[in-house]
């Protein structure tokens, strides 16, 4: 059953998630900048996660991330099954080849963002925002059926 807003989950520290992350603890620096009062303190890696970070096929199932700013990232064959991005912005990002499945993507901002061969089953994307450049997988059918608020291009910003 997917969490929604009206049932929240509880929180677990991101420490105890540090294992699920597909890629090298001592490359992570290279991804997004990280204030200097928390470097090198693997208690804080979601400060490494943010805009335009380079994470392609990266295993992020399962992950709490709510509120990120993924503007501009390549996700590209990365695993977010079962994630939870509420409100997350995804504006621009790449998700091509991405395995979304069973994720809660509740008021996320994929304006303009490449969901080609993305995997979608049972992934939640009521309040969902796209715009006309946002790129669905073939066979997903309309997005407003599945919850998600269609923006004009005068509503749209770069």
């Amino acid at each position: 059953m997917l969490q929604t807003p009206a049932q929240p989950r509880k929180y677990r520290p991101l420490k105890a998630r540090q294992p699920e992350f597909g890629f090298p603890v001592s490359k992570l620096g290279q991804y997004a900048s990280v204030p200097p009062k928390y470097a090198g303190n693997p208690d804080f890696l979601h400060y490494r996660l943010g805009p335009g970070s380079d994470l392609p096929s990266a295993c992020l199932s399962n992950a709490d991330l709510r509120w990120s700013n993924f503007r501009g990232a390549n996700l590209s064959g990365a695993k977010l099954c079962g994630s939870i991005l509420w409100g997350a912005i995804l504006t621009h990002a790449n998700l091509s080849g991405a395995d979304i499945s069973h994720a809660d993507f509740t008021g996320v901002d994929l304006v303009g963002a490449n969901l080609t061969a993305a995997k979608t089953d049972g992934t939640c994307f009521v309040g969902a925002r796209y715009g006309v450049d946002t790129v669905f997988p073939k066979g997903f059918g309309d997005p407003e059926k599945k919850g998600m608020v269609g923006l004009s291009e005068s509503l749209q910003l770069n």
